[in-house]
C-alpha cells in the first residue's frame, strides 16, 4: 500500500486506498487502475465515478470496466448503461464474485476472501448453512425448534455437504460455530447450541442481509436491476414500511412474499404483476403513488415510477418465461408470461397497459397515439405475417432451453397528454409591466449572467449532464433532498418566515436553533423533519399544488417540482444557483437542477405550444457577444428566465448588456423544454417563461442533438449600451432558404411548415419536394377531398393537430405509409417534431405587403 502511494503520488491517498480495497489488495490490478487514472488525466470527480463503477460492477473484470469507461469518454452515465447491457448477457453460474466479507458484521477482522472465477466451495456451503439457520429463527422467533441446534446432527449434515464438494469439514465447522456465537447462540453443558435470550431481530436481520449479498443471484440483480431498499406494503388495510419487502421496522416482524406457485418446481409460470397509480392522497398529502399487485395478493407501493419498475423487474425474474422490452438501452421492462395460456396479442396488451401507466405517472402523458411491435426486429424475430392470436408456446417451443428463456420484443410506443389536461398559452390574464421595488432590487443583485455555451463542445455538454447525475443519495424523498441542499448551501432563510434582526449573531443563532429543531445534518438528508410550522415554504407549496391550473392539468407536478420553480423564480438562492451553473459548478445544486428541469419538462408537455407565436426576451447584465459565428448550434448550460414583456428584459439588462430575443420557434421546439410559470412565480408582472438547461438524449448522437435540440444565434441590432441577439431553433434554420424559395414558386400560398417538413424528410431534395407539393396541390383541389377533411377536421383538432395544411397533407399521404393513420402522422410532426414556423413568417408578411 505504501509503495503504491509513492508510485502514484499525484493521486489522492483516499483514491489509492479505495482502489486497493476494490481490487481485493491485488497489486497488479490496483496498479492497472491507478495507471489508467494517471495516464488519462482523470479529474477528481471522474475518479469518484470510476470508484463507483468498480464497486457496482465488481463481478466484471477491471479491464472491461476501464475499456468501457474510456470508450465512453469517461462519462459515467454512458458507461453504466453499456455495462448493464453487457452484464445482462452474463451466465449467472459463471459470475465472478470478488468481495471481501468480514466474518463479524461490524468490527471483527476475520474475513473470507473469494477470489476465484468460480465461487469457492467452502463459501458456498457456509452461505447456505448460515442463511438456513438465520432465516428459520427470523421467520419463527418463538419456535423452540429453531432456537436450539444439536452439535452432532449439525456436524453430520455439514460433513455430507463437505464430502460431496471435497471441503475440509473440521475447518468449516469451526467457522460456523464462530458465527453462531456472534448471532447470540450459547453453547450448553451438553455441547449443543441454544438461543436463550430475547431474539435480537434487527441484528439477525443484518446478519442475514450480509449473507444474502454474497449470493451470485444478488450480484446478478445488483448490476442488472436496482432493487429498492425500502418499500411500502398493504397489511390489514394500512400501508407499512418494509426493508427489501420482508422486515417491518416498527414492530420488527418478518413477512415473506411468495412469488409464483408455492409448490416446488423447476419451472415457474404463475408470477403475475399488475401496475396502477394511486391518486387517493392528492387532496390530503399532495402525493401520488406508483403501485403494483404481486400475484393478485400483495399490494406494494413506491413513491416514484423507477422504483416500481425495478421491483417489478426483480419479481419478473422468478418467472421461467419472460418477454423483455429494452427501451433506448436504458429503460428495461420485463413481463412474466405463461406461454402455454397466453397469446401474442395478450402479451403485447400487458406491455401496452404498463407503458401507459408508466407515462401517466412520469409526465401525465397517458393518451395512446401509437403502439406497435416490430416483429422482424424482435430477438428471436417473429414472422411478419403471424396471427397475433397464436399462443406464445407455438412461437417459441422450438428454441433451445424453452420454456426457461427470455425473449426480446421491439416495441414502439407513443403517448401524449390528452387535450383535456392541456392548457392554452394565451396570456391575457397575466399583468403586464408593473414595476415595483422588488423587481428592481432583484435585477441589481444578479451578477454578470451568461447562460450561453458559446463553444458547442459536445463532450463538455455531456460532462455537465454527468455532473448532475446523482449516484447515491442520503434519502429517497426528493423534497427532503432539495430542502437539505438549500440549507447546506446557506439559504435556510428562503425556507422559513424571515424575522429580520439587526444583530447578525442573533440571526445566526436562530438559524442554528432551527437546524436542531428540524434535525438538519450535513451528510444525511433523510433525517430532516419537514415541519411546515418551521419550514413555512411547505405551506406555500401545498397552496400552489391545489391551484386551479394545476388541477386542470391533472396534478402532474410533485411538491419538489413546485418548490424548485418557486426557489428559482422568487427566492434569494436563485442568484447563487445561476452563478454556479454558468461557472460549471453544477454539482453544488444537483437536487434543485434535477427538480427544476423535471418540472419544466412536465409543464412543457401540458402546454399547447404548437398554437403559440410568442416572442420572448431575456435581459443579461454586462454581457456582450463578440462574435456571433461562435454560436452555430448552441446549448443552454443553465436555466433561463424570459418574458414576453421587453420592458422586463430591459430592467434585468440594467444600464448595459444584451437582450436575448427568442424567436417563436424556440417555444414550439419539442426538445427545447420551456414552460409558463407565471402561476407559480410571486412576480406575476414578469410574465415569466422558463427555459430548461439543455438535457442530453441518450440515443442521440452529436449530429442529432445539434439538429433537434440546439439553437442558433444572430446579432439583430446593437449600439453602445445594448446588443439584441436573436435565438432561433436550429430546425427552423435548416433548409430555410430552400423553404422560402419553394414558397415563392406558389406565391406563398403553401404553409412553410409543410414545405419544411417535406424538405426534412427528403433530406433537402428540392426537386422531389416540389414534385410532392405539386401532386398534393392537385389532389387537394378535388371537391371530394376537401369535403373529406371537413368531415374529420375536428378529430385532428381534438388530438392537438392545429395546422390544417399538415393535417390535410397526411390524409393525402396516408396511403404511402399504411402502418400509420393520418392522425398519427399529424401528431408525430405537430407535437413530437414541432412546427418551426409561424403561420406567417416575416418573408410572407413582406411579400404580402408588396
Amino acid at each position: 500500500m505504501e509503495q503504491l502511494q509513492v508510485l502514484f503520488s499525484t493521486i489522492e491517498a483516499e483514491i489509492v486506498s479505495k482502489t486497493w480495497n476494490l481490487c481485493n489488495e491485488n497489486l497488479d490490478e490496483t496498479s492497472m487502475v491507478l495507471s489508467f487514472i494517471a495516464e488519462n488525466n482523470t479529474t477528481s470527480q471522474q475518479q469518484l465515478y470510476l470508484m463507483e463503477l468498480l464497486e457496482k460492477f465488481d463481478n466484471i473484470d477491471k479491464t472491461t470496466i476501464l475499456r468501457t469507461w474510456k470508450q465512453s469518454n469517461q462519462i459515467y452515465y454512458d458507461t453504466i448503461v453499456k455495462l448493464r447491457k453487457a452484464v445482462s448477457t452474463y451466465n449467472i453460474n459463471k459470475l465472478k464474485i470478488t468481495t471481501k466479507k468480514k466474518k463479524k458484521l461490524f468490527e471483527n477482522k476475520r474475513y473470507l476472501c473469494i477470489l476465484s472465477i468460480k465461487e469457492r466451495n467452502e463459501m458456498k456451503i457456509m452461505r447456505e448453512v448460515c442463511l438456513y439457520i438465520l432465516w428459520n429463527i427470523i421467520s419463527y422467533p418463538t419456535n423452540m425448534k429453531y432456537r436450539q441446534i444439536s452439535t452432532n446432527s449439525f456436524y453430520q449434515i455439514l460433513k455430507r455437504k463437505c464430502d460431496s464438494l471435497s471441503v475440509n469439514v473440521d475447518e468449516l465447522f469451526v467457522d460456523v460455530e464462530y458465527f453462531l456465537k456472534e448471532w447470540g447462540f450459547q453453547k450448553g453443558n451438553d455441547c449443543n447450541w441454544y438461543y436463550h435470550e430475547d431474539i435480537q431481530l434487527l441484528l439477525l436481520w443484518k446478519c442475514y442481509q450480509s449473507w444474502i449479498y454474497e449470493q451470485p443471484m444478488y450480484y446478478f440483480y445488483k448490476t442488472r436491476v436496482n432493487i429498492p431498499g425500502t418499500i411500502c406494503m398493504l397489511s390489514n388495510g394500512k400501508w407499512k414500511k418494509y426493508e427489501n419487502c420482508v422486515i417491518e421496522w416498527k414492530n420488527l416482524k418478518v413477512k415473506t412474499l411468495q412469488v409464483g406457485n408455492p409448490k416446488r418446481s423447476s419451472l415457474e409460470f404463475n408470477v403475475h404483476i399488475q401496475w396502477y397509480n394511486d391518486c387517493s392522497e392528492i387532496q390530503t398529502s399532495c402525493i401520488k403513488y406508483c403501485c403494483l399487485i404481486l400475484d393478485h395478493s400483495w399490494h406494494l407501493r413506491t413513491i416514484n415510477y423507477f422504483d416500481r419498475e425495478h421491483l417489478s423487474n426483480c419479481c419478473s425474474e422468478f418467472n421461467s418465461f419472460q418477454a423483455i422490452h429494452n427501451r433506448d438501452n436504458v429503460n428495461i421492462f420485463k413481463e412474466p408470461l405463461n406461454p402455454y395460456s397466453m397469446t401474442l396479442k395478450q402479451g403485447l396488451q400487458c406491455f401496452k397497459e404498463k407503458l401507459q401507466i408508466r407515462q401517466q405517472s412520469l409526465t401525465g402523458e397517458d393518451e395512446l397515439v401509437r403502439f406497435n411491435c416490430n416483429f422482424d426486429k424482435c430477438k428471436p424475430p417473429i414472422p411478419l405475417d403471424i396471427n397475433e392470436d397464436i399462443l406464445l408456446n407455438d412461437i417459441y417451443k422450438h428454441l433451445p432451453h424453452y420454456p426457461n428463456i427470455q425473449v426480446n420484443w421491439n416495441i414502439l410506443s407513443l403517448f401524449v397528454v390528452p387535450y383535456k389536461h392541456t392548457i392554452c398559452i394565451e396570456r391575457t390574464d397575466v399583468p403586464k409591466n408593473i414595476i415595483n421595488e422588488d423587481i428592481v432590487s432583484l435585477s441589481n443583485q444578479k451578477p454578470k449572467f451568461n447562460p450561453l455555451l458559446y463553444e458547442c463542445d459536445f463532450h463538455k455538454f455531456k460532462i455537465i449532464e454527468d455532473t448532475v447525475t446523482r449516484i447515491y443519495t442520503s434519502s429517497k424523498n426528493e423534497l427532503k433532498l432539495l430542502l437539505h441542499e438549500v440549507i447546506k448551501n446557506g439559504y435556510l432563510s428562503d425556507l422559513i418566515t424571515c424575522q429580520y434582526k439587526n444583530n447578525k449573531r442573533e440571526e445566526k443563532q436562530r438559524y442554528e436553533n432551527i437546524k436542531q429543531q428540524i434535525h438538519y445534518k450535513d451528510s444525511n438528508a433523510d433525517e430532516l423533519i419537514l415541519n411546515d410550522k418551521i419550514l413555512t415554504i411547505i405551506n406555500e407549496l401545498e397552496t400552489l399544488y391545489h391551484e386551479d391550473i394545476h388541477k386542470q392539468i391533472g396534478y402532474p407536478l410533485s411538491l419538489e417540482n413546485i418548490c424548485a420553480i418557486l426557489l428559482y423564480c422568487g427566492k434569494a438562492c436563485n442568484v447563487e444557483f445561476s452563478y454556479d451553473q454558468i461557472h460549471f459548478q453544477h454539482f453544488k445544486w444537483k437536487s434543485l437542477d434535477k427538480c427544476l428541469q423535471s418540472a419544466i419538462m412536465i409543464l412543457h408537455t401540458h402546454e399547447r405550444r404548437e398554437e403559440e407565436n410568442i416572442e420572448l426576451y431575456c435581459g443579461l447584465k454586462g454581457v456582450r457577444l463578440k462574435n456571433e459565428k461562435e454560436i452555430k448550434a448552441g446549448f443552454f448550460i443553465s436555466h433561463i428566465s424570459t418574458s414576453d414583456d421587453l420592458q422586463v428584459a430591459k430592467m434585468f439588462r440594467t444600464d448595459q448588456g444584451c437582450i436575448l430575443h427568442f424567436h417563436s420557434s424556440m417555444r414550439r421546439a419539442n426538445l427545447i423544454d420551456s414552460c409558463d410559470v407565471s402561476w407559480i412565480s410571486p412576480y406575476k408582472h414578469e410574465r415569466e417563461i422558463l427555459f430548461a438547461r439543455t438535457r442530453t438524449e441518450f440515443n442521440f448522437d452529436e449530429k442529432k442533438h445539434k439538429e433537434l435540440i440546439a439553437w442558433n444565434a444572430k446579432i439583430e441590432s446593437e449600439d453602445k449600451k445594448t446588443q439584441m441577439i436573436l435565438l432561433t431553433w436550429a430546425m427552423h434554420d435548416q433548409f430555410i432558404q430552400q423553404t422560402v424559395n419553394i414558397s415563392k414558386i406558389w406565391n406563398h400560398s403553401i404553409d412553410l411548415n409543410l414545405i419544411h417538413m417535406i424538405l426534412f424528410n427528403t433530406q433537402g431534395n428540392v426537386d422531389l419536394t416540389i414534385q410532392c407539393l405539386a401532386t398534393f396541390k392537385e389532389w387537394r383541389m378535388q371537391p371530394n377531398n376537401k369535403k373529406k377533411y371537413e368531415e374529420i377536421k375536428n378529430e385532428f383538432l381534438e388530438r392537438r393537430c392545429c395546422n390544417h395544411h399538415i393535417n390535410f397533407f397526411f390524409i393525402f399521404f396516408e396511403k404511402e405509409v399504411p402502418e400509420y393513420t393520418s392522425i398519427e402522422l399529424a401528431i408525430l410532426f405537430t407535437l413530437l417534431n414541432g412546427l418551426p414556423f409561424e403561420k406567417f413568417e416575416e418573408s410572407e408578411r413582406t411579400t404580402n405587403k408588396k
